[in-house]
């Protein structure tokens, strides 16, 4: 059987293999970036994340891997099944329904008909769904499903409104209100990294943290004081909420960030090592080690940084390590044209290079570097170029800052075009050339989208005119 190719059903199933996702979002998604929720602390969350990962597997062709997540998305089941039981807004039947439609088309694609047909029996009809829960849990999901593909284009349309129509189904579920309030803040700090926060989005929050209450919906409201600038306001919470000495791993993680970025080491300190103490010692945490690398580089004892900047990285990789390890490199590397800086990227080309977005990333920081910093501009426009090719579309083309150089945000295009397309083609062999061209593309690209616009707007005019 084909993978994309869905086997037929005799009744009508909701998950996500019917759920019409971006395929080529599918194709491109790497379950390796994404750290999966907290099911204790995120259920839902978790639990749909869970099943999207199953269903990912299986369009990526780990056939296999898809299947040895059906049992482990069942054992979250019965973890959560109390907690979201008593929670009264979200249907327990929609939720089992989605988890064993998953499993259903897994097994028939790898041909365990016996056990698809076991499954397909004991399914409810979706269309028997007509509750506003019911229909609040469909698409709710949906929108959380869509909403990890999204997280990497920082495009989310679709589960803005996917989570807006949930949320008018069961007004009192506080993770639709989340879920519209991070897409709100995506599509914010994407197009625009200072923008004002919008009052839409301040209030998604805040109906969040009224309807839940957590740590987590908590520390939101905290984040969006800052963000806010308003940073006496977005302190006194960070700190009531060190007091209440929280337990939660991710709780304690974020705290660590904010007292780092106060400079209050004491008490960041303090939650590392509460982290420390109740992480099992078989259990290696990145994101543990990547904390403990930042105090250390803040606190000035840069072996110690180093040491636990690499054991964040590890055998696997961990991006966002990986690049405050550079900021850590050009700090302390006493090379006059960041060559330190440059090498480590170059390393992380070959590291990333199953990971088209990451690699644009890593090849537009080289870039930069060369351009800004290195003055070589034949070998910036030579990764610019390596940059495009790799993905004209990448929304990073049109939006890219390099968090270890500057707070400067760039559309690449208009740089090549300011910075590169000035100089003597003779000395760049084809490469001005090419970048010229895109750069022209990019441009019609543009114009067409904002004629597209003004025609729809002047069509939906004259229809409301009639």
């Amino acid at each position: 059987m084909d993978i994309h190719e869905l086997p037929s059903t005799n009744i009508t199933m909701e998950c996500p293999f019917t759920w019409q996702l971006d395929l080529k979002k599918v194709c491109d998604f790497c379950e390796e970036d994404k750290t999966l929720a907290d099911y204790t602390e995120a259920p839902i969350s978790c639990y749909i994340q869970m099943v999207t990962f199953a269903y990912i597997r299986s369009m990526q062709g780990k056939i296999v891997a898809a299947e040895e997540l059906i049992e482990k998305i069942n054992a979250t089941w019965d973890n959560i099944y109390e907690n979201v039981s008593e929670q009264k807004v979200y249907s327990i039947d929609v939720l089992m329904h989605i988890k064993d439609a998953t499993a259903y088309y897994i097994y028939s694609m790898i041909g365990k008909k016996d056990k698809a047909k076991e499954m397909e029996s004991k399914i409810k009809d979706a269309n028997d769904f007509k509750s506003d829960i019911e229909k609040g849990t469909i698409v709710g999901c949906q929108a959380l499903a869509t909403k990890l593909l999204d997280e990497k284009k920082k495009n989310p349309d679709i589960s803005l409104k996917l989570a807006k129509l949930a949320s008018s189904y069961v007004p009192n579920c506080a993770l639709w209100h989340y879920v519209i309030a991070e897409c709100l803040r995506m599509k914010r700090r994407f197009h625009n990294f200072s923008a004002n926060i919008s009052e839409e989005e301040r209030n998604e929050y805040l109906k969040c943290y009224k309807l839940s209450e957590s740590d987590h919906s908590y520390m939101c409201v905290a984040r969006l004081y800052r963000e806010s600038n308003n940073w006496e306001k977005c302190s006194e919470m960070y700190n009531s909420l060190y007091l209440k000495e929280p337990t939660s791993l991710t709780t304690r993680l974020s705290l660590v960030l904010f007292f780092l970025s106060s400079k209050d080491f004491v008490k960041a300190k303090d939650c590392l090592d509460y982290v420390e103490k109740i992480l099992p010692p078989e259990k290696s945490n990145k994101t543990y080690y990547h904390y403990l690398a930042k105090y250390y580089e803040k606190t000035k004892n840069y072996p110690k940084a180093k040491e636990n900047y690499l054991k964040a990285i590890g055998e696997t990789n961990n991006f966002p390590a990986d690049m405050d390890y550079l900021i850590l490199i050009r700090n302390t590397s006493n090379s006059k044209y960041d060559y330190e800086v440059i090498k480590h990227l170059k390393s992380m080309l070959n590291k990333y290079k199953d990971n088209k977005s990451l690699i644009v990333h890593i090849m537009l920081t080289l870039a930069i570097t060369y351009l800004f910093k290195n003055k070589n501009l034949k070998l910036a426009a030579d990764y610019f170029l390596k940059a495009i090719q790799t993905n004209p579309h990448d929304p990073q083309l049109e939006n890219f800052q390099t968090r270890f150089r500057d707070v400067n945000r760039y559309n690449i295009f208009e740089l090549i075009s300011s910075k590169i397309l000035t100089e003597d083609e003779h000395n760049y062999g084809n490469t001005l050339q090419e970048l010229k061209n895109h750069c022209i593309q990019y441009k019609n690209r543009k114009e067409n989208n904002v004629s597209d616009l003004l025609s729809l707007s002047v069509a939906e005019t004259l229809s409301l005119n009639e």
